[in-house]
Protein backbone atom coordinates (compact mmCIF):
# COMPACT_ATOMS: atom_id res chain seq x y z
CA UNK A 1 0.00 0.00 0.00
CA UNK A 2 1.57 3.14 -1.00
CA UNK A 3 0.64 6.43 0.60
CA UNK A 4 -0.26 9.24 -1.06
CA UNK A 5 2.35 12.06 -2.33
CA UNK A 6 1.68 15.05 -1.24
CA UNK A 7 1.82 17.98 -3.72
CA UNK A 8 0.67 21.31 -3.11
CA UNK A 9 -2.50 21.32 -5.02
CA UNK A 10 -2.96 24.85 -6.40
CA UNK A 11 0.68 25.36 -7.56
CA UNK A 12 0.67 21.80 -9.18
CA UNK A 13 -2.89 22.19 -10.61
CA UNK A 14 -1.79 25.87 -12.27
CA UNK A 15 1.75 24.59 -13.62
CA UNK A 16 -0.11 21.76 -15.14
CA UNK A 17 -2.53 23.54 -16.41
CA UNK A 18 0.02 26.03 -17.81
CA UNK A 19 1.99 23.62 -19.56
CA UNK A 20 -0.38 21.24 -21.24
CA UNK A 21 -2.80 23.97 -22.13
CA UNK A 22 0.59 24.60 -25.31
CA UNK A 23 1.03 21.30 -26.03
CA UNK A 24 1.42 17.66 -24.87
CA UNK A 25 3.69 15.18 -25.65
CA UNK A 26 4.25 11.66 -23.42
CA UNK A 27 7.00 10.08 -21.64
CA UNK A 28 5.05 7.33 -20.34
CA UNK A 29 3.92 5.41 -23.66
CA UNK A 30 0.49 5.40 -25.51
CA UNK A 31 -2.63 7.45 -24.16
CA UNK A 32 -6.69 5.65 -24.54
CA UNK A 33 -6.71 4.46 -21.40
CA UNK A 34 -10.39 5.39 -21.63
CA UNK A 35 -13.19 5.21 -24.70
CA UNK A 36 -15.28 7.38 -25.55
CA UNK A 37 -19.22 7.07 -26.02
CA UNK A 38 -21.38 7.70 -28.71
CA UNK A 39 -23.56 10.58 -27.64
CA UNK A 40 -27.44 10.33 -29.82
CA UNK A 41 -28.95 11.18 -32.84
CA UNK A 42 -25.54 10.28 -34.71
CA UNK A 43 -23.34 12.87 -32.82
CA UNK A 44 -20.43 10.22 -32.85
CA UNK A 45 -18.22 10.27 -29.44
CA UNK A 46 -15.94 13.62 -29.93
CA UNK A 47 -19.27 16.17 -31.38
CA UNK A 48 -18.80 19.98 -31.28
CA UNK A 49 -21.55 22.33 -30.53
CA UNK A 50 -22.61 25.76 -30.71
CA UNK A 51 -25.16 28.08 -28.38
CA UNK A 52 -28.77 26.78 -29.02
CA UNK A 53 -27.22 22.98 -29.86
CA UNK A 54 -28.22 19.95 -26.80
CA UNK A 55 -26.67 16.26 -26.59
CA UNK A 56 -27.98 13.31 -25.34
CA UNK A 57 -27.18 9.41 -24.69
CA UNK A 58 -28.64 7.08 -22.60
CA UNK A 59 -26.67 4.33 -20.98
CA UNK A 60 -26.91 1.82 -18.10
CA UNK A 61 -24.63 2.48 -15.26
CA UNK A 62 -24.15 0.44 -12.62
CA UNK A 63 -24.90 0.75 -9.17
CA UNK A 64 -21.18 2.57 -7.78
CA UNK A 65 -18.87 2.49 -10.58
CA UNK A 66 -18.72 6.79 -9.85
CA UNK A 67 -18.27 5.93 -5.49
CA UNK A 68 -18.85 3.59 -2.86
CA UNK A 69 -18.06 0.83 -4.17
CA UNK A 70 -16.14 -0.62 -0.77
CA UNK A 71 -13.75 -2.79 -2.69
CA UNK A 72 -11.93 0.44 -4.50
CA UNK A 73 -11.87 2.06 -0.72
CA UNK A 74 -15.23 3.51 -2.29
CA UNK A 75 -13.37 5.61 -4.99
CA UNK A 76 -14.10 5.61 -9.16
CA UNK A 77 -14.14 2.36 -11.07
CA UNK A 78 -12.81 4.27 -14.62
CA UNK A 79 -13.57 1.08 -16.58
CA UNK A 80 -17.11 0.23 -15.73
CA UNK A 81 -20.17 0.82 -17.41
CA UNK A 82 -19.12 2.82 -20.57
CA UNK A 83 -19.28 5.91 -18.45
CA UNK A 84 -16.71 8.57 -20.79
CA UNK A 85 -18.68 11.37 -22.80
CA UNK A 86 -16.53 14.37 -24.52
CA UNK A 87 -17.65 17.33 -26.23
CA UNK A 88 -16.34 20.44 -27.90
CA UNK A 89 -17.90 23.76 -27.32
CA UNK A 90 -17.13 26.08 -29.72
CA UNK A 91 -18.60 29.17 -28.48
CA UNK A 92 -19.34 30.97 -24.67
CA UNK A 93 -22.51 29.81 -23.84
CA UNK A 94 -24.71 29.09 -20.67
CA UNK A 95 -24.57 25.56 -20.50
CA UNK A 96 -26.78 23.06 -18.28
CA UNK A 97 -25.29 18.97 -17.92
CA UNK A 98 -28.00 16.85 -16.27
CA UNK A 99 -27.73 13.36 -15.58
CA UNK A 100 -30.82 11.42 -14.41
CA UNK A 101 -32.69 8.25 -14.45
CA UNK A 102 -35.01 7.11 -17.72
CA UNK A 103 -37.53 6.02 -15.23
CA UNK A 104 -38.50 8.61 -13.51
CA UNK A 105 -39.67 6.27 -10.61
CA UNK A 106 -36.13 4.46 -10.44
CA UNK A 107 -34.06 4.03 -7.64
CA UNK A 108 -30.58 5.37 -8.13
CA UNK A 109 -27.76 7.98 -6.76
CA UNK A 110 -25.87 9.54 -9.85
CA UNK A 111 -22.47 10.86 -9.67
CA UNK A 112 -20.95 13.17 -12.09
CA UNK A 113 -17.62 14.75 -12.71
CA UNK A 114 -17.11 17.89 -15.41
CA UNK A 115 -13.00 18.20 -16.56
CA UNK A 116 -11.54 20.50 -18.99
CA UNK A 117 -8.39 19.42 -21.14
CA UNK A 118 -8.72 23.03 -22.76
CA UNK A 119 -8.11 23.26 -26.90
CA UNK A 120 -7.49 19.89 -27.25
CA UNK A 121 -9.51 16.53 -26.81
CA UNK A 122 -8.19 14.51 -23.95
CA UNK A 123 -5.94 11.89 -25.46
CA UNK A 124 -7.64 9.07 -22.83
CA UNK A 125 -4.84 9.15 -20.10
CA UNK A 126 -2.27 6.17 -19.25
CA UNK A 127 -2.47 2.79 -17.65
CA UNK A 128 0.76 1.72 -15.74
CA UNK A 129 1.40 4.88 -14.30
CA UNK A 130 3.10 5.26 -10.52
CA UNK A 131 -0.43 5.50 -8.75
CA UNK A 132 -1.71 2.71 -6.77
CA UNK A 133 -4.57 3.32 -4.21
CA UNK A 134 -4.43 2.35 -0.57
CA UNK A 135 -6.09 -0.59 -1.53
CA UNK A 136 -3.94 -2.19 -3.92
CA UNK A 137 -5.77 -0.67 -7.13
CA UNK A 138 -3.90 1.14 -9.65
CA UNK A 139 -5.17 3.87 -12.21
CA UNK A 140 -7.51 4.32 -14.05
CA UNK A 141 -8.94 1.02 -12.69
CA UNK A 142 -9.44 3.04 -9.87
CA UNK A 143 -9.15 6.53 -9.94
CA UNK A 144 -9.71 10.02 -8.13
CA UNK A 145 -12.83 11.44 -9.62
CA UNK A 146 -13.63 14.02 -7.11
CA UNK A 147 -10.36 15.43 -7.16
CA UNK A 148 -8.58 18.10 -8.51
CA UNK A 149 -5.97 17.72 -11.37
CA UNK A 150 -2.96 16.98 -10.09
CA UNK A 151 -4.46 15.24 -6.41
CA UNK A 152 -3.30 11.67 -5.71
CA UNK A 153 -5.10 9.45 -8.26
CA UNK A 154 -5.31 12.18 -11.14
CA UNK A 155 -2.21 11.38 -12.53
CA UNK A 156 -2.71 9.06 -15.38
CA UNK A 157 -5.12 11.88 -16.59
CA UNK A 158 -1.90 14.61 -16.51
CA UNK A 159 1.08 14.13 -14.48
CA UNK A 160 3.01 13.32 -11.42
CA UNK A 161 5.43 16.07 -11.75
CA UNK A 162 8.04 13.54 -13.50
CA UNK A 163 6.24 11.70 -15.84
CA UNK A 164 3.34 12.83 -18.52
CA UNK A 165 0.38 10.81 -18.72
CA UNK A 166 -2.24 12.30 -20.26
CA UNK A 167 -3.50 16.35 -21.26
CA UNK A 168 -6.38 16.55 -18.56
CA UNK A 169 -5.82 20.50 -17.29
CA UNK A 170 -8.28 21.14 -15.13
CA UNK A 171 -11.43 19.51 -12.56
CA UNK A 172 -14.37 22.27 -12.81
CA UNK A 173 -17.45 20.26 -10.47
CA UNK A 174 -18.63 17.03 -9.45
CA UNK A 175 -21.98 16.06 -7.98
CA UNK A 176 -22.70 12.97 -5.97
CA UNK A 177 -26.24 12.17 -4.44
CA UNK A 178 -25.12 8.96 -2.61
CA UNK A 179 -23.45 8.66 0.53
CA UNK A 180 -20.48 10.88 1.49
CA UNK A 181 -16.56 9.28 2.49
CA UNK A 182 -14.20 10.82 4.51
CA UNK A 183 -10.43 10.91 3.30
CA UNK A 184 -9.13 8.21 6.19
CA UNK A 185 -11.56 5.55 4.71
CA UNK A 186 -10.94 6.22 0.43
CA UNK A 187 -8.55 4.59 -2.21
CA UNK A 188 -6.80 7.68 -2.86
CA UNK A 189 -7.14 10.37 0.20
CA UNK A 190 -10.00 11.72 -1.52
CA UNK A 191 -12.81 13.28 0.38
CA UNK A 192 -16.05 12.50 -1.37
CA UNK A 193 -18.28 14.81 -0.28
CA UNK A 194 -22.54 14.66 -1.43
CA UNK A 195 -23.91 17.59 -3.10
CA UNK A 196 -22.66 19.87 -5.91
CA UNK A 197 -19.12 20.97 -5.48
CA UNK A 198 -17.26 23.81 -7.82
CA UNK A 199 -13.84 22.76 -7.74
CA UNK A 200 -12.36 24.68 -10.25
CA UNK A 201 -8.91 27.06 -9.53
CA UNK A 202 -9.79 30.02 -11.41
CA UNK A 203 -12.39 31.80 -13.69
CA UNK A 204 -10.37 30.42 -17.58
CA UNK A 205 -12.98 28.17 -18.27
CA UNK A 206 -16.54 29.17 -16.90
CA UNK A 207 -17.87 32.18 -14.91
CA UNK A 208 -19.66 30.22 -11.91
CA UNK A 209 -21.03 26.84 -11.27
CA UNK A 210 -24.20 26.24 -9.71
CA UNK A 211 -26.69 23.20 -9.55
CA UNK A 212 -28.93 21.07 -7.92
CA UNK A 213 -30.13 17.18 -7.38
CA UNK A 214 -33.01 15.24 -6.36
CA UNK A 215 -33.78 11.30 -5.94
CA UNK A 216 -32.33 9.89 -8.68
CA UNK A 217 -31.57 13.33 -10.57
CA UNK A 218 -28.59 16.19 -10.92
CA UNK A 219 -28.27 19.13 -12.89
CA UNK A 220 -25.05 21.14 -13.21
CA UNK A 221 -25.26 24.76 -14.81
CA UNK A 222 -21.99 26.92 -15.97
CA UNK A 223 -22.28 30.01 -16.09
CA UNK A 224 -20.10 31.48 -19.80
CA UNK A 225 -18.63 27.87 -20.34
CA UNK A 226 -15.80 29.00 -22.64
CA UNK A 227 -14.85 27.21 -25.97
CA UNK A 228 -12.95 24.40 -25.31
CA UNK A 229 -12.98 20.38 -24.64
CA UNK A 230 -15.04 19.31 -21.81
CA UNK A 231 -15.00 15.71 -19.89
CA UNK A 232 -17.28 13.84 -18.28
CA UNK A 233 -17.81 10.65 -16.22
CA UNK A 234 -20.92 9.62 -14.67
CA UNK A 235 -21.76 6.68 -12.84
CA UNK A 236 -23.54 5.45 -9.63
CA UNK A 237 -22.73 6.43 -5.68
CA UNK A 238 -24.94 3.86 -3.74
CA UNK A 239 -23.34 0.29 -3.37
CA UNK A 240 -26.90 -0.69 -2.17
CA UNK A 241 -29.17 0.11 -5.34
CA UNK A 242 -29.13 -1.74 -8.87
CA UNK A 243 -28.02 -0.30 -12.54
CA UNK A 244 -29.99 1.26 -13.87
CA UNK A 245 -30.46 3.43 -17.46
CA UNK A 246 -29.47 6.80 -17.31
CA UNK A 247 -29.79 9.85 -19.75
CA UNK A 248 -26.91 12.17 -19.67
CA UNK A 249 -28.10 15.64 -21.53
CA UNK A 250 -25.90 18.89 -22.77
CA UNK A 251 -27.74 22.29 -23.34
CA UNK A 252 -26.61 25.23 -24.28
CA UNK A 253 -27.86 28.46 -24.09
CA UNK A 254 -26.86 32.36 -24.90
CA UNK A 255 -25.02 34.68 -22.31
CA UNK A 256 -27.27 37.69 -21.99
CA UNK A 257 -26.01 40.60 -22.75
CA UNK A 258 -24.67 43.09 -20.51
CA UNK A 259 -27.71 45.53 -21.27
CA UNK A 260 -30.13 42.95 -20.27
CA UNK A 261 -28.56 42.32 -17.04
CA UNK A 262 -28.92 46.06 -16.93
CA UNK A 263 -32.52 46.03 -17.62
CA UNK A 264 -33.16 43.31 -15.56
CA UNK A 265 -31.29 44.93 -12.56
CA UNK A 266 -33.51 48.06 -13.52
CA UNK A 267 -36.36 46.05 -13.47
CA UNK A 268 -36.02 44.34 -10.03
CA UNK A 269 -34.99 47.94 -8.71
CA UNK A 270 -38.46 49.47 -9.74
CA UNK A 271 -40.12 46.33 -8.13
CA UNK A 272 -38.25 46.86 -4.75
CA UNK A 273 -39.62 50.70 -5.08
CA UNK A 274 -42.86 50.27 -6.10
CA UNK A 275 -43.12 47.40 -2.77
CA UNK A 276 -41.53 49.56 -0.24
CA UNK A 277 -44.06 52.53 -1.32
CA UNK A 278 -47.36 50.61 -0.89
CA UNK A 279 -45.89 49.16 2.53
CA UNK A 280 -48.29 50.56 4.83
CA UNK A 281 -46.57 53.15 7.71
Amino acid sequence: MNPPIAFPRPLLAAALSAALSCAWTSSAGAADAVPFQDWGNSAGSTPSIGVGAALSADRNLPKSSYSDNPSLGFSAWAHAGASWWVFNLTSTASTTIRLATVDPLAAYKPGLTVWTSGSNIFDGGTEGTTEVSNVGWGTPHSFNAVGQIGDYGTYWMSSDGVATYGNMLQTLAYAVTGPSHEAATTGWGETIQQGIHDISIDDVWERGITGSSGANWLELSFNQLQPGWYVLFAGGTDDTLTAQNLRLSVTTAPVPEPETWALLAAGLGMVALLRRRRRPD
